[in-house]
């Protein structure tokens, strides 16, 4: 009984540890900015309202020109692993992004599927997620499966986590949740849950060929985010791809991810939910 007890006052004072370590999070990042129209985050001419952070170099420190605009677009080369991130954080709202790959690979990613993402309702220090990214949830951009769910976050956060409607299937060795079974499964740490249409037969290679309504490399695509409360919904070129019905936190910055392949982005558009 004495144990239990213990257990018990144990387990008390991690819950409320954990709630307490994201609230400083959260307080430590601006207030969400009301999105009350429709507004583009990046201005066409230059990184006004973001700043750049990479592994190994910090905050606004990138001497090999990885992120860069030209011709009205976003360049990121890829070639270190870090993020643009906005000076703002938000909540409830409908986000669209343009973006196209390149077609470069680094040796980071050598083999790998052309890889990148959304990261949103990020929280807590740069660089909090191996000295790379903010703790998060992320919009996966990866060729053949762009519509992903990741929870890019720490088994010892338990409080940033991200429930979602799916079966919990393993394939093939490959370390996702595959839709099959319609169960609902909640994702902590650094985990993912797989787009509910995607084939069976999708690969982390560098063969993998683009998803069914994806757009071949070097056009261009549209993935849409709706944050609506503890509710997100993700769209890839007009079609519903993803839901998850529960995700903590609900509000914070967002980054666009270099992950060791280059893509551009032209348009990162928030507006008010409908």
């Amino acid at each position: 009984m004495k144990r239990m007890f213990f257990v018990m006052v144990l387990l008390f004072f991690s819950t409320t540890l954990r709630a307490q370590t994201q609230e400083q999070d959260l307080a430590a990042i601006p207030p969400s900015t009301p999105v009350t129209e429709v507004r583009e985050l990046f201005n066409g001419k230059d990184l006004t309202n973001w700043y750049t952070y990479l592994r190994g170099y910090g905050k606004n420190h990138d001497p090999k020109g990885v992120f860069s605009v030209k011709d009205g677009i976003i360049q990121v080369t890829g070639e270190e692993w870090g993020c643009l991130t906005t000076e703002e954080s938000f909540e409830n709202y409908r986000l669209i992004v343009e973006y196209r790959w390149t077609g470069k690979i680094y040796p980071s990613k050598q083999g790998k599927a052309l890889d990148s993402g959304i990261l949103f309702h990020s929280i807590g220090p740069d660089g909090g997620f191996g000295g790379i990214w903010m703790l998060s949830h992320e919009y996966n951009l990866i060729l053949g499966a762009s519509g992903d769910f990741w929870t890019v976050g720490k088994a010892s956060r338990p409080d940033i986590f991200l429930q979602s409607t799916v079966g919990e299937e393993r394939l093939g060795g490959n370390d996702f949740i595959y839709d099959k079974n319609g169960k609902e499964v909640t994702l902590v740490g650094n985990n993912r849950v797989c787009r509910w249409d995607i084939a069976r037969d999708w690969t982390d290679t560098t063969d993998v060929k683009p998803a069914v309504n994806e757009k071949p490399i070097g056009e261009w695509n549209t993935a849409e985010l709706v944050c609506d409360g503890e509710e997100v919904r993700c769209y890839f070129n007009g079609k519903f791809v993803n839901r998850a019905t529960r995700v903590s936190p609900a509000r914070g910055k967002i980054q666009l991810q270099s992950e060791g392949c280059g893509i551009e982005f032209r348009r990162v558009t928030i507006q008010p939910l409908e």
